[in-house]
């Protein structure tokens, strides 16, 4: 799988273009053992819409869990923070 231009986001989700103009989102994690970084294909996407949707939602679940939101208003701020933050990423992709 030949890759062109990525975008990180949070350190955590990894979006890559493919060679068929695909989209793979990737999930970064560090083995414990060596410390080596590693990338893991979450989904692979046609639709930049259907990515950003993921993205967000994945980043989300991940701020409540961690407790770093605990409120709707919150919540409501994180997601047009994250949603702006996630298509300014993707633009990245398609300059």
């Amino acid at each position: 799988m030949a890759t062109h231009k990525s975008v990180l986001l949070n350190n955590w989700l990894k979006v890559t273009v493919m060679d068929n103009g695909d989209l793979a989102l990737k999930d970064i994690k560090r083995d414990k053992g060596t410390g080596e970084k590693i990338e893991a294909v979450i989904a692979i996407y046609a639709n930049q819409l259907n990515l950003l949707s993921d993205m967000v939602n994945l980043l989300l679940k991940r701020a409540i869990y961690l407790k770093q939101i605990t409120s709707f208003d919150e919540f409501a701020k994180l997601t047009e923070e994250l949603s702006a933050a996630c298509r300014a990423e993707l633009n990245k992709l398609d300059a």
